[in-house]
């Protein structure tokens, strides 16, 4: 029988890829990730994974002993939960959220629910990416898009606003701005297009059908940085535009809505601490809805 330790770095190699990656997850050497993934595999007489100039692939034999290794883990995280909340009723609970409302948002936003737990710890990861559940990168994530993993137990958190801005030091100097047909002859600025993590970044052609973009990022608070500049005309979001005094609100009746999803893993559903964070985001911006709708 392997050791059942090593299925943390099983699990932690097949959700990484890469030795390295795994090994600086687990606070550890990529030499003591190798050795422990070599010992099950000894153990099971055959191979786990598969290495590529790309990382490492599972083996038919890695993919059956996935699911299982995947039970174990969460039989051990709901053990763990049922017994520290009734001995401590909470703890640490690690956020994934888009890089604009995690910053924008919620970050200032966060003081409430510590007041109410002062024995919550609140690890908020706001990326301009996909934070993923399924790898365990976080407990609860915040997506553009509805996941779709029957797993996971996922419901629409709150739709938003975003809308036309620039800086007055812009438009002083470009030409009139004053009906959509004028947006054709400004300059944009705009995401990085091959590398967008979701389709639903990909407005400008909502508002130009050829917009001449002279600014690009993967950042949306690069994009709000650069508007404020003078750089050109940004789409961002109401809830971080409206009240910025370097920026001008263009052609009201020009807007698109976009929403967010919360989920989480099904198994996760029911922790107390989890359910703290999540009631209390989902609350927020039941309470925000105006400023997020751009009302």
């Amino acid at each position: 029988m392997f050791d059942w330790n090593d299925l943390r770095f099983f699990l932690e190699l097949q959700r990484s890829g890469r030795l390295l990656t795994a090994a600086r997850r687990l606070n550890t050497t990529h030499a003591t990730v190798a050795r422990h993934i070599e010992a099950i595999e000894k153990s099971l007489g055959t191979a786990l994974f598969v290495q590529h100039a790309q990382g490492y692939e599972m083996t038919p034999a890695g993919e059956a002993l996935l699911k299982h290794a995947e039970a174990m883990e969460n039989v051990a995280l709901l053990a763990q939960e049922e017994i520290t909340q009734s001995t401590a009723p909470l703890g640490k609970i690690r956020v994934g959220v888009t890089e604009g409302l995690g910053i924008m948002f919620l970050a200032s936003r966060m003081i409430g629910l510590f007041e109410r737990y002062p024995g919550l710890e609140v690890e908020l990861v706001a990326v301009p990416r996909f934070v993923s559940i399924l790898n365990r990168e976080a407990e609860i994530s915040i997506h553009l898009e509805r996941p779709a993993a029957d797993m996971l137990v996922t419901r629409k958190l709150t739709d938003y606003r975003l809308a036309l801005y620039a800086s007055r030091a812009y438009l002083d100097n470009a030409p009139p701005l004053r009906s959509r047909e004028d947006l054709g002859r400004h300059a944009w600025i705009g995401y990085v297009d091959d590398l967008l993590f979701s389709q639903e970044l990909m407005f400008l052609n909502s508002f130009c059908r050829n917009p001449r973009v002279v600014f690009h990022s993967t950042s949306v608070i690069a994009q709000q940085q650069a508007a404020r500049s003078g750089l050109g005309i940004a789409v961002l979001p109401c809830y971080m535009a409206a009240s910025d005094p370097d920026l001008v609100p263009l052609l009201p009746d020009e807007s698109i809505e976009r929403s967010y999803w919360i989920s989480t893993r099904r198994e996760l559903h029911k922790s107390v601490r989890l359910r703290v964070v999540w009631d209390y985001v989902v609350g927020l911006c039941e309470g925000e809805r105006e400023l997020l709708m751009g009302q």
